[in-house]
C-alpha cells in the first residue's frame, strides 16, 4: 500500500474546510435578523391563531390587511384581531411588551369609543407595544392579580419590565387622553416622542 503524498492530503484538507465553511456561510445567510418581522413570527406571534373578532381573548396586530392593496398594489395594514391561542405563554414571551386593555363585553357594556381608542395605539405603537384585549368578566383571575377593580382598564406588562396599572385619580370618570398621556408617562407617546 502506497502512502498519500503531502501535496494530496494538503488539497484534500483544504477541500474539506472550505466545504465546511460554505456550508458555515450558507446555514447564517438564511438565519432571520433579529427584530425583523420574520423573527416575530417565530416570538409572540407563535402564540396567535386566526383572525377572530368575538373571541374573549384577542391580539391587536398592526398588519396588512389579507387581499387588500392601495392604488400602487402596495398592501393596506390596519389593526387585525388575532386569535390568542396560549395567553400565559403569550405574556411570558420575552420578545414584546404589552398593553393589556381589560373590556366589559360580558357585562354587556359597551366600550366602542374606548376600543377605537386602543386600536389606534394598537397602530401608532406597532413594533413597540402589542396590545391584547381581554373580556374582563372571561379573566377574573388576572383582574385579581392586577388588582383592577373597574372596566375598562389597561396594564401596561412584559418580560423584565415592572407591570403597571393604569389607576386614574377619579375612577368614576376618566378619559382615554388620561390614558395616552400615562402611557407616554411609561415611555410609549404615540406621537412618537
Amino acid at each position: 500500500m502506497q502512502r498519500p503524498s503531502h501535496k494530496i492530503i494538503t488539497r484534500l484538507t483544504a477541500i474539506g474546510l472550505l466545504t465546511v465553511f460554505l456550508l458555515c456561510a450558507v446555514s447564517c445567510s438564511n438565519k432571520k435578523a433579529k427584530g425583523s418581522d420574520a423573527s416575530s413570527e417565530s416570538g409572540y406571534r407563535a402564540y396567535l391563531g386566526e383572525y377572530a373578532y368575538d373571541l374573549p381573548a384577542a391580539c391587536m396586530v398592526w398588519e396588512p390587511v389579507a387581499g387588500e392593496t392601495d392604488e400602487k398594489g402596495n398592501p393596506v395594514y390596519g389593526v387585525q384581531y388575532r386569535e390568542i391561542k396560549d395567553l400565559d405563554k403569550l405574556l411570558a414571551s420575552t420578545d414584546t411588551k404589552f398593553l393589556i386593555y381589560f373590556n366589559g363585553r360580558s357585562y354587556g357594556e359597551s366600550n366602542s369609543d374606548v376600543t377605537a381608542v386602543v386600536e389606534e395605539i394598537a397602530e401608532k405603537l406597532a413594533g413597540k407595544l402589542t396590545v391584547i384585549s381581554l373580556d374582563g368578566g372571561e379573566f377574573n383571575d388576572l383582574l385579581g392579580k392586577y388588582q383592577i377593580t373597574m372596566i375598562p382598564d389597561f396594564v401596561l406588562c412584559g418580560y423584565g419590565m415592572e407591570v403597571k396599572v393604569f389607576r386614574p385619580a377619579d375612577t368614576s370618570s376618566w378619559s382615554m387622553q388620561e390614558v395616552i398621556e400615562w402611557l407616554a408617562s411609561n415611555g410609549y407617546d404615540i406621537k412618537g416622542g
